[in-house]
């Protein structure tokens, strides 16, 4: 081959190389994190949320991954993701350490807000559980009409009707479950549930634990 053909060749893929590097990175935006793998569906965050006192948090504070969730009780994918990816996520990363877990409310309607608001009015040790069983029993209450079965749910965990309705009008357990909405919205930019916040890099809507999976080990892997 001519010498100054095999030279422009070089050149050439050079070029193609660095323009199509400059594409991906570019997509992934500078500084951003890039997906772990074909699995990982997760796009760069534009706002990573700081985890605050007092957030209701599953494993260790000082696990190097953070999951942040906004969820609303009465969603049928969040549900899916409590009911079927979870439980993995528990026993793979959070019971080891790796994985913490950050639940933040973003109720979608006036009855997810109610439900949502009568998990603040339990204790940390009891709030886990009462959020398991809003989404266990979510074809019960999330119906028309469905206060009435938000309020059976916590009677049974051991609140009286008066308690249940002074819960739900208290603007000190509401208001917080509102803010974290409409923080959500206006610096997160969620327009929809459920939102992961995974480290630097969010996750929307996904139903399959190899995506979650995907996007946990290529945090896991930039954090070491």
């Amino acid at each position: 081959m001519n010498k100054s053909v095999l030279v422009g060749l070089m050149v050439a893929i050079v070029i193609a190389v660095g323009v199509g590097g400059w594409i991906y990175y570019s997509g992934q935006g500078i500084g951003a994190s890039a997906p772990n793998s074909a699995l990982d569906v997760s796009e760069p965050a534009a706002a990573v949320p700081e985890v605050a006192a007092g957030e209701k948090v599953l494993c260790k504070a000082d696990a190097p991954v953070t999951i942040v969730e906004y969820f609303s009780l009465g969603c049928i994918h969040c549900k899916n993701f409590h009911d079927e990816i979870l439980p993995k996520l528990k026993t793979e990363y959070i019971d080891t350490g790796k994985v913490r877990l950050v639940y933040r409310d973003f109720p979608l309607d006036g009855l997810s807000l109610a439900a949502a608001t009568v998990t603040r009015c339990v204790n940390d040790l009891a709030y886990f559980a009462m959020v398991d069983t809003f989404f266990a029993q979510q074809q019960t209450w999330y119906v028309e009409n469905g206060l009435n079965q938000v309020k059976n749910i916590a009677k049974g965990a051991g609140m009286d009707e008066a308690a249940v309705n002074a819960c739900i009008a208290d603007p000190a357990r509401k208001d917080p479950v509102v803010a974290s909405a409409q923080e959500g919205t206006a610096k997160f930019k969620i327009d929809s549930t459920p939102t992961f916040f995974i480290n630097d890099r969010v996750l929307k809507g996904v139903s399959e634990y190899e995506a979650f999976k995907a996007t946990i080990d290529g945090a896991l892997a930039r954090a070491q």
